[in-house]
């Protein structure tokens, strides 16, 4: 298969070139002069670290033919990788997510390259939408299991925890030797603690600003230690959990190449305002907000990620090339797939998108047309 006279936007720049692509790889990149042509857009196929599902079904409780199923949301979007995202519940019922999972990666439109486990090892005074009941200390023994049977089959592990809890940054080291990738979350976490955090291993924070301890001129709290760091921030950019100018500010603070941009999308994303449900517990959608049922606690995101790409170039002024970074490359290198994933490049799996017009028409996965 060859990709003739595309432009092609990539790795902070955008170029003409003819692509060659052979068994789900690709094989060379050659390229042209720019010409007065208005050839097809070519993007690297997007990577969502974290999501809970999408087109009225929930991760955690679906099947594995309702996540093959869901799985067409995601490529319609754009998103070629996922990783299906955990909320706080009982081993047992995580363990059987990940068994259905496993059991959709052979059905999936895209490839589910991984797991991110979101609690139950998270600080309840900053549970967010996760039900304080099903929080727990960390147990070192739970994780062995979990890592046992997603990285013993060849896929990805990405934790969220909050290290600051007893055993926190013995899970941390643990997770790191084992061959997971942690992320700071949930959390109340001092400076002290998230800088040893980060120096045993961990690589990230999730949903900056959203369930952490906030900026305030007299204490800095997680947010500003996160951005300080060069630790990984992911950012919902659905207007939302953030505002558009803190979107702004943290763009020139942090810089493009440390932000990741996640949906943190639930079962509600891409339908009509209504109930739905996220983990077990009643959600309500009213004007593209999820909430708590009864409550004001934001309960993860409507919107996917190709239009919190959009609302991030929109909010920060950044150009479209500059921009892919935080949907492609930094979440893959995030995670630990950049090998494969997250670029047009020779060698990488040929996922990719078309556009014509700004508007995705194609996408592929492994060379494989999947819309």
């Amino acid at each position: 298969m060859i990709l003739k006279n595309v432009r092609l936007y990539d790795a902070c720049e955008s170029v003409n070139a003819d692509i060659v692509i052979e068994d789900g790889k690709f094989a060379e990149i050659r390229y042209l002069e720019s010409s007065g042509e208005n050839p097809d857009v070519i993007l690297p196929g997007f990577v969502d670290i974290h999501s809970h599902g999408a087109a009225g079904i929930d991760i955690f409780g679906a099947d594995s033919e309702r996540l093959a199923q869901m799985s067409r949301f995601y490529a319609k979007n754009g998103v070629t990788t996922l990783f299906p995202t955990t909320i706080s519940e009982s081993h047992d019922k995580i363990m059987r997510m990940i068994d259905e999972v496993k059991k959709a990666c052979k059905l999936t439109k895209i490839d589910f390259a991984g797991i991110h486990l979101e609690g139950p090892y998270i600080n309840k005074c900053k549970c967010g939408a996760h039900n304080p009941k099903m929080i727990k200390d960390i147990n070192l023994n739970e994780l062995e299991q979990i890592c046992a049977a997603v990285l013993d089959c060849g896929l990805k592990l990405h934790v969220t925890l909050a290290p600051e809890l007893d055993g926190g940054l013995d899970a941390v080291k643990y997770l790191k030797k084992r061959g997971a990738t942690v992320a700071i979350g949930h959390t109340e976490a001092s400076l002290e603690i998230i800088n040893r955090a980060i120096e045993f291993g961990a690589v990230s924070f999730t949903h900056l600003f959203n369930a952490m301890t906030g900026a305030h001129h007299r204490d800095a709290g997680v947010a500003v230690h996160a951005i300080n760091s060069r630790a990984y921030t992911e950012l919902i950019c659905d207007g939302i959990h953030v505002c558009p100018e803190v979107i702004s500010m943290t763009a020139r603070a942090k810089g493009l190449d440390r932000i990741i941009i996640v949906s943190d999308s639930i079962s509600a994303a891409g339908l009509p305002e209504g109930e739905y449900e996220l983990g077990g517990s009643a959600v309500t959608i009213s004007n593209g907000k999820a909430v708590l049922k009864g409550t004001d606690t934001i309960a993860g995101s409507t919107a996917d990620l190709s239009a919190e790409l959009d609302n991030f170039i929109k909010f920060t002024g950044a150009s479209l090339e500059n921009a892919l970074a935080l949907v492609t490359r930094n979440p893959a290198e995030c995670v630990g797939i950049y090998d494969r994933k997250g670029a047009v490049a020779v060698g990488k799996d040929a996922d990719f998108i078309i556009r014509r017009g700004g508007a995705i028409e194609e996408v592929y996965v492994k060379g494989v047309r999947v819309v």
